[in-house]
């Protein structure tokens, strides 16, 4: 399978997901009160904690083993139904604490029912790996597409029935079984009807590497959102959140499409031995996501004013200073986003951890030093953390794949270059012929005329300096358009 099949699907799957959030916001937002989603997000809080065990990493383990024994595989399965397990009664009785330290009863069945779907999305963790090793990702976009429509329609349904934040829960639930349930049907594999544990040894260091990895990236993720809370209070996080969210969204959800499909091609590459051609696969991977993510962040930098003033209004004012170092700290951290595939397709996920807990004690150290110069001075200090990560962690794995600075360069320059001009182009044009900025209907329609000019640009400077990485995406498109008619 090609980087651009799997990227195609991944992304479809991706799309699908959005899609599904933003109708289930817009549509259950009117059915259902503040009060419901503040419960779930309180939920969530624990959930998405507990996430952080569902497989102990042994999923990529899966994907990156040269050989699979059927030891493995069922040892792997039995392993993760006792974590869902555990992790589904750990929250059960850890509900009624939950619920006396919020002050809201409500919360005991919430997270009762909400832990019901540990043990089933853990029973096909190992179906979807062996998918994914396999290059099967138009089957997994099905499933998932499916999954996300059926989740949402049970949802509105039960919301139109007055079961409340019920209709949030029923959605999860709802997704996690017929996730499940379509990954077994599409999955030959069925595990051995007695529990194994005699494969674990095997795969131990590695999972216990990626499961670190997760969860020293976790508090690291977190920790900037708790020390503004904690020393500037919730006005300025509320400020700082949006802006963040703005700028994490398009980064997250393009390097995340990439990162998963080109896992198992650089397993692959690895497997048969050639260094040089899983240099050639990341690479050609990081030229996939700075094409997105480049355009995008260069249109939020150079039209973060009009952006905040327009979408978000006035109240937001301030926003768009972060915006100003999110911006390009967001494009160096989706030049970075494969560079755990490329430690764990070559088995090297102690290196990933080592390089993990170093970015996370650079970004920890620059909010703590960056917040006694208020939150412009942590986005500041913020930037630079992450460069200086993006410093060490690149010259590993370039190291790791035997290739060179210079490689990668030809991979992302045309993209920064192409970005960088365009925006320089469209906003200079646009500050010669207006001069000021508008608010408003006049100021959504120049807004929108300012992104759609800048796209132009950009493809088109792409189209004249990079041939041949335009006719690739136009490729990606083509064949993706063609099945769907």
């Amino acid at each position: 399978m090609s980087i651009l099949h799997n990227i195609k699907w991944a992304a479809f799957s991706q799309l699908a997901r959005i899609g599904s959030q933003i109708a289930s916001v817009t549509l259950l937002a009117r059915l259902l009160s503040p009060s419901d989603y503040g419960l779930l997000a309180i939920a969530a809080i624990f959930t998405n904690f507990a996430m952080l065990f569902r497989d102990f990493g042994t999923g990529s383990a899966l994907i990156q083993r040269e050989t699979l024994t059927e030891g493995l595989k069922a040892s792997v399965f039995w392993l993760n139904m006792a974590l869902g397990g555990l992790i589904c009664l750990t929250l059960m009785a850890a509900s009624p604490a939950v619920a006396h330290f919020y002050d809201a009863p409500a919360l005991v069945p919430v997270l009762c029912l909400m832990a019901l779907s540990f043990p089933v999305a853990c029973s096909s963790i190992v179906h979807q790996s062996l998918l994914e090793r396999a290059s099967q990702f138009k089957r997994i976009a099905a499933v998932e597409s499916v999954a996300v429509v059926l989740a949402l329609l049970a949802a509105v349904g039960a919301a139109l029935a007055g079961w409340g934040v019920y209709a949030l829960v029923a959605q999860t639930l709802v997704a996690a079984t017929v996730q499940g349930a379509m990954l077994w049907a599409m999955s030959d594999w069925r595990p051995a009807p007695r529990p194994r544990w005699d494969g674990l040894r095997e795969i131990s260091g590695y999972s216990g590497n990626v499961s670190a990895f997760q969860f020293v990236n976790y508090f690291a993720r977190n920790a900037d959102s708790f020390i503004i809370g904690k020393v500037l209070g919730s006005a300025v996080l509320g400020l700082y959140s949006v802006a963040y969210r703005l700028m994490l969204f398009p980064v997250q959800n393009i390097s995340h499409v990439v990162a998963r499909a080109v896992f198992p091609l650089l397993t692959q590459a690895h497997q048969q031995g050639g260094r040089a051609q899983m240099a050639d696969v990341y690479l050609r991977s990081l030229g996939v996501i700075t094409f997105g993510t480049a355009p995008v962040m260069a249109a939020l930098w150079f039209f973060r004013e009009p952006t905040v003033a327009v979408v978000f209004g006035a109240k937001w004012a301030g926003a768009e200073a972060l915006l100003a170092w999110l911006a390009p700290t967001g494009f160096i951290q989706s030049v970075l986003s494969t560079s755990g595939s490329a430690f764990l397709a070559t088995g090297h996920a102690g290196l990933m951890l080592r390089y993990g807990v170093i970015g996370s004690v650079l970004q920890v150290a620059s909010f703590a030093a960056g917040i006694h110069f208020g939150v412009v001075g942590l986005t500041q200090a913020y930037l630079i953390a992450t460069v200086l990560n993006l410093l060490l962690t690149m010259a590993a794995v370039l190291r790791l794949l035997e290739a060179g600075p210079a490689a990668l360069l030809r991979a992302i320059g045309y993209q920064v270059l192409a970005a960088l001009a365009a925006g320089a182009l469209v906003w200079g044009g646009d500050r010669w012929i207006f001069g000021h900025a508008t608010t408003g209907h006049a100021g959504l329609w120049r807004l929108a005329a300012q992104y759609a000019l800048f796209a132009a640009c950009y493809l088109g400077l792409m189209a004249i300096l990079a041939p041949q990485k335009m006719a690739s995406v136009k490729a990606m498109f083509r064949s993706k358009l063609s099945r769907a008619s």
